[in-house]
């Protein structure tokens, strides 16, 4: 089969609603060819408080989600015009766009998905097809819907010692497992930096906890950190993938304990949920590589330094480090376009792999 170059710009908006990403890059969906240009965009205050207070509710009402749907796309279309314009020089002509969308309602046991950002909008507005819809199409097929880069982290690491874990310490931590034989597996460990954010917001007015200070402050609960340990989410086999409703009785567990005990004790639970996914990766990794904005807390990253062998930051060993997120959904888009797997048995649970996704083309005017 004969591959395909695209130039492809990546959208993606993280769980915590604290920033959109995006990234052009050329790509044939086996090689990332060429990284013209990334960039990251803060969530104007207001549609930052409007998504959390939507993440996660089991029911929005239309005219409620019809106002959050098309202020998140016209903030998705401002940050690619922004990083558009900064390649015009270049003169490139961008294929396809790579869309995320932002999560408002994930329920894989009833394959339901629901995203802010309308796939529509943003196509007509750049005049570029738009491939998104990857979840739900993997909800479809038979999967829980994520792990969905599986493909991007392996293009990114090929040149890396195998078996290699790569950890995603975002709103949700997730798993990508890279064998040395070739074997892709992923799934997520669990809600992440969301549950410490929340924590943070809630008790003390800011919104996470920069630089880790407040959780190097406080001392874990043991008793507390044992009950969190013990979420079923945790002990189930993956394939499998977060709802918010797994956790909902996190906050109640940590009700009593001081902001920065609160903040030490989230902190060593998102730390050792990556220390147990361990049991079920086939050998252990040679290498674990963090990625996401937890790497930016020096507390949880020294207590992972402390619990797994050789773990690095992207910065120390990937080639690419900024905006991953958006790059891989710019990656996954050139897959989908070509026909290639994006999701597996041993990533989703699809029964088989499939290219998921659906593109959307810009309406003629």
């Amino acid at each position: 089969m004969k591959l395909t170059n695209h130039i492809v710009l990546g959208l993606y908006s993280d769980p915590s609603a604290f920033t959109i990403e995006a990234a052009i890059l050329e790509t044939d969906g086996l090689d990332i060819l060429k990284v013209y240009e990334t960039l990251s965009r803060p969530y104007p205050h207001d549609l930052h408080e409007e998504l959390l207070k939507y993440t996660g509710q089991n029911d929005i009402q239309p005219d409620a989600f019809n106002k959050v749907n098309q202020a998140v796309s016209q903030f998705f279309i401002q940050v690619a015009q922004e990083i558009i314009t900064k390649i015009e020089p270049q003169n490139l002509h961008i294929d396809l766009i790579g869309l995320s969308g932002h999560s408002a309602i994930h329920q894989p046991e009833t394959k339901t998905h629901v995203n802010f950002g309308d796939a529509q909008i943003i196509a007509n507005a750049l005049q570029i097809p738009v491939v998104h819809h990857f979840v739900k199409e993997d909800l479809n097929a038979g999967g829980v819907g994520t792990p969905l880069l599986t493909t991007f982290w392996d293009a990114l690491c090929r040149k890396l010692d195998k078996p290699l874990a790569i950890v995603t310490l975002g709103g949700v931590s997730r798993l990508v497992y890279l064998g040395p034989m070739g074997e892709l597996i992923g799934f997520d460990i669990s809600v992440g930096l969301t549950l410490l954010d929340r924590w943070i917001q809630r008790r003390t007015g800011q919104e996470m906890d920069f630089n880790g200070i407040l959780g190097a402050q406080g001392t874990p609960e043991p008793r507390v950190l044992k009950t969190l340990l013990n979420i079923p989410f945790l002990l189930k086999e993956p394939p499998k993938s977060v709802q918010r409703t797994d956790f909902q009785d996190v906050a109640e567990q940590l009700e009593a304990l001081s902001p920065a005990d609160g903040a030490a004790t989230l902190t060593a639970f998102i730390a050792q949920c990556v220390v147990e996914s361990q049991k079920f990766l086939p050998l252990p990794p040679v290498q674990w590589i963090c990625v996401g904005g937890g790497i930016y807390n020096p507390t949880l990253m020294l207590q992972l330094a402390q619990l797994l062998p050789n773990l690095k930051s992207a910065q120390q060993v990937l080639p690419y480090t900024s905006e991953l997120n958006a790059m891989g959904f710019a990656f996954i888009a050139s897959r989908h376009q070509q026909k290639l797997p994006i999701t597996f048995p041993s990533t989703t649970g699809v029964l088989e792999p499939i290219s998921g996704g659906k593109i959307t083309y810009p309406e003629s005017t």
